[in-house]
């Protein structure tokens, strides 16, 4: 059921959590991660602390702000503004590190410590707050409730939601679903299995200010050349393991094609404006059996976008289902390849 497609893996995190519980000065990153995975499925990410003033990705913004308006100046030429955003992004990349580094260095030296690294984890991965998102327009659609479906899209995605009819609805909720797996799961879990609170906090901290800055536009350009290359380097080997998940769990989803998803991989992806996100929506596409991406109606304009995939356009309700389930599936494969690191060490 589409309601409740995950299935927990208790037994194992308890056997492991046995160990912390037993003995509480150790840390052991990987079983932490697993168990904010589990926790993940059914609070979401943790977002009260985004709240606070002093929130160290808050007083980010602020600083890449800053340095907005202190180094990108118009009357700076284009090659100084590529080299004061490459200076942003070195400043954000050390206190990243500086700061990743503390936390793994508490987590490791102090008793109980670890705690904040779970704290950490549970703020900066998110595997089911787009899924519970995307299942609410999946149920207002399957209910012909066009107008509570648009309203439902309306905050994830920049296209008009009242121009949007209930085919490109599905088609731009399964996008989302297939984009999220790579920057709210997928990419930080990469990171910080490499490096733990150090790898998330770098790529967590770029993913920010590739927000801010590193838009193709004329005043972002220059200033935020090298925060978006930096970006799609820091994605792409994530994005490679996305498109293998995508076919793999693609073998569990009922009338799915993981041979169509990988032919489509190959095919497709750079043909998307962004090789990183376009692997995982031609992987998607693919596996369904549907055509995604194409022209994105905004209040201004319509950006005209590749098709992508060789299937019916007119997605529906149906297609978001298993776009859930596949979706759901990637994520316990996730899981259980932790679990297999874990029990290999």
């Amino acid at each position: 059921m589409v309601d409740h497609p995950w299935t927990p893996f208790h037994d194992v995190i308890v056997m492991f959590l046995s160990d912390i519980l037993n003995r509480p000065d150790t840390f052991m990153p990987l079983i932490l991660l697993l168990m904010v995975l589990v926790i993940n499925i059914y609070t979401g990410p943790l977002t009260m602390l985004s709240n606070f003033k002093w929130y160290p990705f808050n007083l980010l913004k602020k600083f890449i702000v800053w340095c907005d308006l202190k180094l990108n100046r118009d009357n700076r030429s284009p090659l100084d503004r590529l080299i004061r955003g490459g200076i942003t992004s070195i400043i954000v990349l050390l206190l990243s590190g500086l700061l990743g580094y503390i936390i793994t260095l508490l987590s490791q030296s102090i008793p109980l410590a670890w705690t904040f690294e779970v704290v950490l984890l549970l703020i900066l991965i998110d595997q089911s707050s787009i899924y519970k998102k995307i299942l609410n327009i999946y149920k207002s659609l399957k209910k012909n409730s066009l107008s509570s479906a648009r309203q439902g899209i309306a905050d994830l995605t920049t296209e008009t939601p009242d121009k949007m009819d209930s085919f490109s609805i599905a088609r731009t909720a399964i996008e989302i679903l297939a984009t999220s797996l790579i920057t709210r799961l997928l990419a930080p879990v990469f990171w910080y299995v490499l490096f733990g609170a150090i790898g998330i906090i770098i790529y967590h901290s770029i993913t920010v200010v590739n927000i801010k800055i590193g838009r193709n536009t004329a005043r972002y350009k220059d200033f935020g050349f090298i925060t978006k290359h930096l970006n799609a380097a820091l994605l792409f080997l994530p994005c490679l393991l996305t498109g293998q998940l995508i076919v793999i769990a693609s073998l569990f989803v009922p009338r799915a094609a993981p041979i169509k998803s990988y032919k489509n991989m190959i095919k497709y992806t750079d043909k998307y404006h962004e090789f990183n996100l376009g692997l995982a929506i031609s992987t998607f596409a693919g596996a369904l059996d549907i055509t995604l991406g194409g022209p994105k109606v905004s209040s201004k304009k319509t950006k005209k976008e590749p098709w992508i995939g060789d299937g019916t356009a007119k997605a529906t309700f149906s297609d978001i289902r298993r776009g859930l389930f596949l979706f759901a599936t990637v994520c316990l494969i996730n899981g259980l390849l932790i679990a297999t690191i874990i029990l290999i060490k």
